[in-house]
């Protein structure tokens, strides 16, 4: 059946802004030495940074500023980092990068290129070789086109690695059953030798995946389920080691998956560097650390973006970087997620964090928007804290249930292999495995699904992200029942209209994220093409659309005589982004639903009060069932006997930086910068009706998205 809004639904979803009646309700839903680090949720801010904007040289591409953060020089400073890129900038194909630090040529080798659909890079993992920075010191990098070049990697035969995973495992009574092991040394050897699992390869880093199960240490037997991913990155020809240390719960067809409770340890050469106290690890979830080893010390230093070019690569939304993101902001977000550490220490890997558990819950949400708004304080101020609560919660949920890795491919389960597969038992052919001692604090959904790992993969290139949105991308895909999703196609169209947008979002942000020679991006951009041929199909180039939708309303899929005009500025908000990246159908789609989107706010001559057009839901449809075919018709079903001269309040919270009134202006912007008619106009006009809302911007910049 479609996905219905319960009555709980009907309420409010965020905060009653300031102000406002705590009993008016509302949905805006919107909203020889050996050094270790954390995942990079308990990293800990150790120095500031500067936050003063910093310029690019003259031809520069763009440019990124690298701080030092440690109290010592530091000889030797690797630094792998991501870059999205504006269409034409750089061809990759026949050009290389050339990074220089004040008019000097320093090493840069570029990995894990996306294109754009001209050819040209889209985005790139890049790899950087500093010098004797002191303590303290910024240097800029700028990046130039430049002749291609090959960048020769010097990997030893056999790093000096050897690390050794150690799980205990206990039953519900708390005994230990089994002590399970992993070696990866000589797996990583082999893989060095023959070239394989390797994603990062160059002068400055090589980085390789190495997964592998655990074993019952006195049985040699294999575990069912629980296995490890290490992505490992060996810099400064393999004195230093960077290794992401993921533990997976994820199997898909493997028998009785379920809930395992371990403790676990990370052992060098045999002496323990890491150790993670007893803890109950989810089924279909994951969580990683992140440790330094060798001869060289961790690296310390930090990386800001030019954010102006951040934004004009189109990779995200295009925010306004003259927010200025309160410090008491800042701070109360730091304090709050170092209170959550403190209050979810015994969960261990799989807290939430800052995370509401139940997606589906209603009240403050500061995960709903076209990002979180911890995504947004970090694009807009690059703050350390900004940045570590951002990378806090997209290791968050990665302890959701969501996880779904098919051992025959070693991917996310996909439509291709099993058509008629759902998550949801009852509908799916084959039937996944029945989970046992399954209980988890989480209960997802689509709805009110946030993009999570995208712009932290963005700013890092780390693999566990790029992961993250692909398990993401594939459960959203495989919940709905087959029949309405149209089987192996993975059709949108049967969640919510929220729903549909943020299932758009995912799928447009993992194909836009995935390198070209991934083997999973013609399955992702397959699933896009063809989400985006069916909207095209239903709406714009469907010969009835005319009768069936006469406003180009979208309506709410459970309820058809409705519309939720919030939520299809959702849609609209995404769509647009999904046109600015040139996807197929996309700006054909935007276009068709910008006709309700912008034009209702544009019909007061019509007989359709601006002030009324950032609304919840509105009857569409008469007593007959037939559309409404007029501006006034429609706001006359809503609004009855009201005429504008009468309306002297703005709905939508017009000075609330987290309202209906702010999706709105998001929406518009979104729209303008896709090329839409009158989009821009709209923008400017709405702006001027809703000035508040620029202060407030400060403390929430969820939706503080401009005209480029």
């Amino acid at each position: 059946m479609p996905a219905t809004d319960t009555a709980i639904e009907l309420q409010r979803q965020r905060t009653t802004p300031p102000g406002q009646d705590k009993t008016t309700t509302t949905d805006t839903s919107t909203s020889t030495s050996t050094s270790t680090s954390t995942s990079t949720s308990t990293t800990t801010t150790t120095a500031p940074i500067a936050t003063a904007p910093f310029s690019c040289a003259a031809g520069a591409i763009t440019c990124i500023e690298v701080a030092s953060t440690s109290s010592q020089a530091q000889a030797s400073l690797p630094v792998t980092f991501g870059q999205p890129f504006k269409a034409g900038d750089w061809l990759h194909t026949t050009q290389g990068l050339v990074a220089q630090v004040g008019g000097a040529t320093i090493p840069l080798q570029a990995d894990e290129i996306s294109s754009h659909r001209d050819g040209s890079a889209r985005f790139a993992v890049l790899s950087a070789q500093l010098s004797n920075v002191q303590p303290g010191e910024a240097r800029i990098i700028n990046i130039f086109p430049g002749a291609k070049t090959s960048s020769t990697p010097n990997v030893p035969a056999s790093p000096d690695w050897n690390l050794e995973l150690e799980a205990q495992v206990f039953d519900a009574n708390g005994n230990v059953t089994a002590t399970l092991i992993a070696q990866p040394q000589t797996q990583l050897v082999n893989q060095i030798a023959s070239n394989t699992g390797r994603r990062l390869a160059g002068a400055v880093a090589s980085e390789y995946t190495v997964a592998l199960p655990f074993k019952d240490k006195a049985s040699g037997t294999q575990h069912p389920h629980l296995t490890a991913r290490l992505h490992t990155r060996l810099v400064d020809n393999g004195q230093r080691i960077r290794t992401d240390v993921v533990m997976e719960n994820t199997r898909t067809w493997t028998a009785n998956p379920g809930n395992i409770t371990y403790s676990f340890a990370v052992k060098r050469n045999g002496s323990t560097i890491y150790t993670q106290p007893k803890f109950t690890h989810y089924h279909h979830a994951r969580w990683h650390k992140v440790l330094w080893t060798g001869a060289l010390a961790e690296p310390q230093a930090r990386v800001r973006h030019n954010m102006p070019y951040f934004m004009a690569s189109k990779a995200v939304w295009n925010y306004d970087l003259n927010v200025k993101i309160a410090e008491t902001t800042l701070a109360k977000d730091y304090a709050t997620l170092t209170q959550a550490r403190t209050d979810q220490a015994a969960l261990g890997p799989m807290g939430n964090g800052l995370l509401e558990k139940y997606f589906p819950m209603t009240g403050s949400r500061s995960d709903i928007g076209p990002y979180p708004r911890w995504t947004a304080n970090y694009l807009v101020s690059q703050d350390d804290r900004a940045r570590e609560t951002m990378m806090s919660v997209a290791d968050s949920a990665a302890s959701v249930p969501v996880h779904y890795r098919d051992e025959d491919t070693g991917y996310p389960l996909d439509l291709d292999r099993y058509p008629n597969v759902s998550i949801t038992p009852e509908w799916s052919t084959p039937v996944l495995p029945t989970v046992v001692n399954g209980t988890t604090i989480w209960t997802p959904d689509i709805a009110h699904q946030a993009s999570f790992a995208y712009v932290p993969y963005l700013i890092t290139g780390d693999a566990f992200y790029l992961d993250e949105m692909m398990f993401w991308t594939a459960w959203n895909a495989a919940v709905p029942n087959p029949t309405y999703r149209g089987g192996g196609q993975g059709l949108a169209k049967d969640n919510q209209i929220r729903g549909q947008a943020w299932a758009m979002r995912a799928l447009g942000e993992t194909v836009r994220s995935l390198p070209d020679n991934h083997p999973r991006k013609s399955y992702f951009s397959g699933r896009l093409g063809i989400n985006l041929d069916w909207y095209a199909k239903q709406y714009p180039l469907n010969p009835s659309a005319a009768s069936l939708y006469p406003l180009n309303a979208l309506p709410k899929p459970d309820e058809p005589h409705l519309v939720g005009p919030w939520q299809s500025d959702f849609f609209g908000m995404v769509f647009a982004q999904l046109a600015e990246n040139a996807e197929p159908n996309a700006k054909l789609v935007l276009d068709w639903a910008s006709k309700f989107n912008i034009g209702r706010f544009n019909s007061e001559a019509d007989g359709f009060c601006t002030a009324r057009a950032a609304g919840y839901y509105w009857t569409i449809v008469n007593a007959q069932s037939a559309p409404y075919t007029t501006w006034r018709d429609l706001y006359q079903a809503n609004y009855p006997g009201e005429v504008c001269s009468s309306v002297t309040t703005i709905d939508g919270y017009p000075n609330w930086a987290g309202g209906y009134a702010a999706g709105a202006r998001a929406m518009m912007a979104s729209a303008a910068n896709a090329g839409v008619t009158n989009a821009s106009a709209t923008y400017t006009k709405w702006r001027s009706l809703t000035q508040a809302m620029d202060q407030d911007f400060a403390t929430d910049p969820t939706f503080a998205i401009v005209p480029r």
